[in-house]
Formats: structure tokens, C-alpha cells, sequence
């Protein structure tokens, strides 16, 4: 169970100043949920910088997951200035990047990414509790993206960001082991987003 969350921004062609006052409000508001974690700083990276280098060991997923595509002609379009984080949302899923780039075939502020939760859900990260953590919490900091004006398309390929149903994360009979798990994965938690988690756990039960 799980899939990925496919993701893009278009914030477009705003002051470089706002730029970094959206990447900064995104990453206060990831700080204050359960990730597993989340870079101490937003980074901001300029020209050579910006170009994925395996052998560079910094910024490696957010300079990955900048690189455009040009299937015409095979191409890969770097940014030439990048402003944003990485995080890893949950034990098992893959890294979270948020960030926003500027390209010099556009003049808009822009990114695509994904995140595949899937494998939150592995015993060994944590089963199926963890996995409903993991794709909540992207759901999570698309809808705060969503508020500030820059989320431009979502694709979940298991439905959740559409329907927002947990029924299309968590059997219906598996309700209540599912909302243990989660207090035990999660004993201290009490904040909003763990509040409405709960809220959609007990709709489920009606």
C-alpha cells in the first residue's frame, strides 16, 4: 500500500525576497510536524551550485529533484538559482523536497517533485500506521503550499489528496490498531495536524 504523491509549484514571477518568505514559512511549518526530519536551514543555492553532482554530498535530492526534463531533445534543465529543503517524512518513505526554482527558459518561480510513501509501510519502518503518517504529512505541506499561493498541480496515485478519505490509506477494519499505533509511534504529539489525523481516524468509525 502507498504509491507516490506527484507534486508542482508555480509561484511565478514574484520577488526574489517573497520567494525566500514562502520557502522560510514552508519550512517553521514543517519544523512544527512529526517528521522524521527536516533540514536545520532552507538553502539557497546560485549558477554551478544549482547543477545535481553525486560526488558534491550536499543538497543532493533537492538538486536532483530540480533537474528539468526536455524529452524532445533529451536535454536536463538546471536551475540557475534554487531557494528550498529537504525532509523525510517518515521512516521508509522517501525524502520530501520543497523548494522553488528559477529557469532561464522562464521567468517563473517554479518546481516539480514527488514522494513515494509506499514502503512507510514495511514492519520495519513502522507498518501501516507509519505509512498514513508519511502520505498525510505531504498531504500536509501541499495544503500549506496550497495557502500560500503556489501549489500548481497534484497527482496522488492512491486517491488520498482527491477524496481525502482515509479509507483509501486504512482498511475499515483496521481502524482502531491503526490509531494505537499511531500513539505509540507518536505518545507526545499533540499537535494540529495530529488533532485533524484524529479527527479523520474517528469519522471512520461512524
Amino acid at each position: 500500500m502507498g504509491y507516490s504523491i506527484h507534486y508542482q509549484f508555480n509561484a511565478g514571477n514574484r520577488p526574489i525576497n517573497e520567494i525566500r518568505s514562502i520557502l522560510h514559512s514552508l519550512h517553521h511549518h514543517a519544523q512544527l510536524l512529526p517528521f522524521t526530519w527536516v533540514d536545520a536551514n532552507v538553502t539557497e543555492l546560485e549558477g554551478k551550485d544549482c547543477v545535481f553532482n553525486s560526488e558534491n554530498g550536499t543538497s543532493l535530492l533537492l538538486t536532483l529533484q530540480a533537474i528539468q526534463h526536455n524529452f524532445a531533445t533529451g536535454e536536463s534543465i538546471y536551475p540557475t538559482h534554487l531557494i528550498g529543503f529537504e525532509t523525510l517524512p517518515r521512516s521508509g518513505c522517501e525524502g520530501l523536497v520543497i523548494f522553488l526554482g528559477h529557469y532561464s527558459h522562464d521567468e517563473n518561480w517554479m518546481a516539480t517533485g514527488h514522494c513515494k510513501t509506499q514502503f512507510a509501510s514495511q514492519p520495519e519502518s513502522g507498518g501501516i500506521a507509519n505509512f498514513v503518517l508519511a502520505h498525510t504529512l505531504v498531504v500536509e505541506m501541499l495544503d500549506r503550499s496550497q495557502c500560500l499561493e503556489i501549489l500548481d498541480n497534484v497527482f496522488d496515485e492512491i486517491g488520498y489528496w482527491q477524496q481525502r478519505d482515509l479509507h483509501c490509506l486504512v482498511e475499515r477494519d483496521s481502524v482502531q490498531f491503526v490509531r494505537q499505533a499511531i500513539i505509540q509511534l507518536l505518545p507526545n504529539s499533540s499537535s494540529d495536524f495530529m488533532q485533524k489525523l484524529q479527527r479523520q481516524l474517528d469519522e471512520l468509525d461512524v
